[in-house]
């Protein structure tokens, strides 16, 4: 879905001051949407009757300037805060379409972007023309823990082919002797991750149980060690994933994203095993070795050390890959890794939001394998959208 910063059915975002202002006969409401039905980049008109208007983010707004897309938030009265984080890009395209930006003690807002998990307390204070940036219970699908217990779940009730999504895996300390158990059987490589950790930070393989701290909650999976390489290089993809509703369950995936590359070659010789250069594909990670390479030039999709998916997908295919049936696994892996967690977010947003439309969350998703088989190896809540990528992937979202 090209503009998926799709946020805002503009009738049910009003303050509360433009609605009482707006209490027509509804003979007068459906005049007025009648003659309000006009040809705008950043209005689509939605429902059975085609009469819910809704406000679509362009990104050219930034960069063009253009007074009919710059003054849309103004015309509709519409304000935002941001609360604990930057997110200058988020900012940028707020008020590069007319948004005003309050103080963040401030509650008459339409949207609140937020850089940390909503309190439930707040989230029975929301109206229904207020909107929050994440779910409660998001953390379901985000913390690397919860997602594979949620997943491992899944596979219980419908069958382990049906929702082999992850590499097999052991959260410790507590499965500790499960993991040394099955660690004899199959010697690995394995591959550490903190429970809630991003950008590659504390991740690092082992080939023994002895090698592992556990000073922490940890989760260690079996190491995809056959993967998919490009020009002998290990490469994962980010997708960047809008939930809109949980009942009934609403999933928008990007139309693009990004390959990330590793900067050494990869080789399995177990003697390269603590390369991180050669086994992570973490931007954050790579950008620290003198390998790395960027790509200032915004024609091009396919140099350096991140590619756009679309060049990715066009190497796969000349190389006689079948990307279609690469993207249908891509798809259905994304679908099964938001419904793995469905109940139990649907459940708490019944509990906590007054209303249905009050919440949305997006999330980048990190996918590594081989031809094979497909593994979701991260889905974050927070990712990280301040991208040095002149294609532009975060800013067209």
């Amino acid at each position: 879905m090209a503009n998926y910063a799709t946020l805002f059915e503009i009738n049910s975002c009003l303050s509360s001051r433009v609605r009482s202002e707006m209490a027509w006969d509804e003979e007068d409401s459906e005049s007025y949407l009648e003659d309000e039905q006009e040809d705008h980049p950043c209005i689509a008109w939605s429902g059975l009757s085609r009469r819910i208007p809704v406000l679509v983010f362009c990104a050219e707004a930034i960069i063009s300037k253009d007074g009919n897309l710059c003054s849309i938030g103004e015309r509709y009265n519409m304000a935002f805060k941001i609360v604990r984080t930057e997110s200058r890009l988020v900012r940028g395209i707020l008020t590069n379409h007319g948004f005003n930006e309050i103080h963040p003690n401030s509650n008459d807002f339409n949207l609140m972007w937020t850089g940390s998990h909503f309190k439930p307390y707040l989230l029975r204070t929301l109206q229904d023309f207020q909107k929050v940036n994440h779910f409660p219970r998001s953390y379901e699908l985000t913390r690397k823990d919860r997602l594979y217990k949620n997943i491992q779940r899944m596979q219980q009730a419908h069958g382990f082919k049906n929702f082999n999504i992850v590499p097999q895996t052991f959260v410790l300390p507590s499965e500790y002797k499960t993991f040394c158990s099955c660690f004899s059987k199959d010697k690995g490589p394995w591959i550490i991750k903190p429970v809630a950790s991003s950008r590659g930070r504390g991740i690092y393989l082992v080939s023994n149980p002895s090698q592992i701290s556990m000073d922490k909650n940890i989760l260690v999976s079996r190491y995809v060690n056959n993967p998919l390489l490009i020009h002998d290089f290990k490469f994962d993809v980010r997708l960047y994933v809008l939930v809109t509703s949980y009942d009934p369950l609403l999933v928008y995936l990007y139309e693009e994203g990004l390959a990330r590359f590793a900067t050494v070659k990869y080789d399995r010789a177990s003697k390269n095993i603590k390369n991180q250069f050669m086994h992570l594909t973490n931007s954050s990670v790579n950008k620290k070795s003198s390998d790395y390479v960027s790509c200032d030039d915004p024609e091009l999709e396919d140099y350096g050390n991140k590619w756009s998916m679309s060049a990715m997908l066009r190497y796969l295919k000349h190389e006689g890959k079948d990307t279609t049936l690469l993207m249908k696994q891509v798809e259905d892996l994304i679908v099964k890794a938001v419904l793995s967690a469905e109940l139990q977010i649907a459940s708490a947003c019944k509990m906590f939001c007054p209303y249905r439309t009050n919440c949305f969350g997006w999330a980048g998703l990190s996918l590594d394998g081989n031809i094979i088989v497909l593994f979701l190896i991260l889905l974050c809540v927070f990712p990280h959208i301040h991208s040095d990528l002149p294609v532009g992937i975060p800013d067209s979202l």
